[in-house]
């Protein structure tokens, strides 16, 4: 296939859709003379400042092309995780790269970070690090000495394929890689290495045959103690599990969250009170009040809650599974804070009855207890009365009046501020 010249490609890409960049390098195996006809462009862009970073893959004038754009702040922070996972991406290519259209402060000043950071190498490995990958490949090993058939055989040797070449590479201090990139290092680990290691899984796609490959395993193992297959315990830390989804109970009431099976309920409570909240509550989505609006909105209070920043609770009389209100806690803040924001609303019927003191007094007790919370805040329009005696009751405090606080109905609403802080 005949191509544009691959410098003129992204000096154009650069004019049309970066004039502003402050360095864009030109890098990749086609810039190295290693390209093949379906070798792609790895373009590296430097702006003064960015909200974020991003990548993208296009194609311009028939070449394909991998744009890695950041600014200083996102490439300080890539160019370190490359460097704490020992494969580094994109220092490679900035240190490799091409400055177009020509060397700036910038390039010459990112380009020299580059090639200390390669120059300097990957943090070495600690023990627990060695024995881990030294257990990791013995696992594999034992499956493939007797495996069940050609598929499982196939299966583990793809298995090892990265994992053996990373554990040659970082136990010996080296940069790691990935791909099509594993053999060039290993060669420059040790001469003939790349070829011995082809050669050994050659065997096993063509013949099925796991001896060459097993026997590299050891060969490689060898300088590090082995195979390795007992080990100490390694405890997982103790937060690493999902938390159980909370069944509270009072004596009228179950509190609960959310299930697939509760959707049909959850739209006859909203629609029957959707024009005596909605005055009170923000503008919705065209499809709220449909099932697969709530499919979507259930599973994520699950993971929200899985991870820590909101509790969604639906309320059902202990008698029957009809909702009649809700309670959320949301924005879940940690750290010093320890704070989160509270809403709820109750079917009109249930009104004047105690249920939605009753429920928050049981649902504030799991938040303070329970999750650890310090403080629970909670506004309303300033109008809203019912929710100021409310909220009074359960001993939230006014802390202030902010104008303009929320848009309600298509206007922005002043809203009154309270907070209630953890009293046990």
């Amino acid at each position: 296939m005949n191509r544009p010249d691959p410098k003129e490609t992204i000096e154009n890409l650069r004019r049309l859709r970066f004039p502003e960049a402050a360095a864009v390098f030109l890098a990749g195996s086609v810039m190295r003379g290693q390209g093949t006809e379906h070798s792609d462009l790895d373009v590296v862009v430097v702006h003064r400042s960015l909200p974020c970073a991003q990548r993208e893959s296009l194609i311009h004038w028939d070449w394909p092309v991998e744009l890695f754009v950041h600014d200083p702040e996102t490439l300080a922070y890539f160019f370190e995780s490359d460097r704490q996972r020992g494969v580094p991406s994109l220092p490679s290519m900035v240190a490799e790269g091409l400055e177009l259209p020509e060397p700036t402060d910038l390039s010459r000043h990112w380009k020299e970070r580059a090639r200390q950071l390669l120059q300097q190498g990957p943090p070495p490995w600690q023990r627990q690090q060695l024995e881990a990958a030294r257990y990791a490949i013995t696992d594999v090993c034992d499956d493939l000495r007797s495996p069940r058939g050609p598929e499982q055989c196939m299966a583990s040797a793809c298995r090892l394929y990265e994992m053996l070449a990373n554990f040659a590479l970082r136990a010996h201090g080296r940069w790691s890689a990935t791909g099509k990139s594993l053999p060039d290092q290993l060669e420059r680990l040790e001469p003939g290495l790349a070829a011995l290691y082809t050669a050994a899984f050659e065997q096993i796609v063509r013949h099925q045959n796991p001896t060459a490959l097993l026997d590299l395993a050891d060969r490689l193992l060898e300088p590090f103690g082995g195979r390795l297959f007992c080990e100490p315990p390694r405890p997982a830390p103790a937060n690493w599990r999902l938390p159980a989804s909370p069944q509270l109970r009072t004596d009228r009431l179950l509190l609960r969250m959310g299930e697939e099976g509760d959707i049909p309920a959850i739209l006859q409570y909203l629609r029957a009170n959707q024009a005596r909240l909605a005055p009170l509550e923000p503008e919705r989505p065209l499809d709220f009040y449909t099932a697969g609006y709530w499919q979507e909105a259930l599973a994520k209070a699950n993971t929200e809650f899985a991870q820590g920043t909101a509790l969604r609770l639906w309320i059902y009389p202990r008698q029957n599974q009809k909702v009649i209100g809700i309670i959320h806690f949301s924005q879940i803040f940690r750290g010093p804070f320890q704070a989160c924001y509270l809403g709820y609303s109750l079917d009109q019927e249930w009104e004047g009855k105690g249920v939605m003191f009753e429920s928050l007094q049981c649902a504030l007790n799991f938040v303070f207890r329970s999750l650890g919370l310090h403080r629970v805040m909670a506004n309303y329009v300033t109008d809203n009365e019912r929710s100021a005696r409310l909220l009074e009751r359960l001993g939230f405090r006014v802390e202030g009046l902010a104008p303009q606080y929320l848009q309600i109905g298509g206007q922005w609403r002043d809203h009154v501020l309270t907070a209630l802080t953890n009293p046990l």
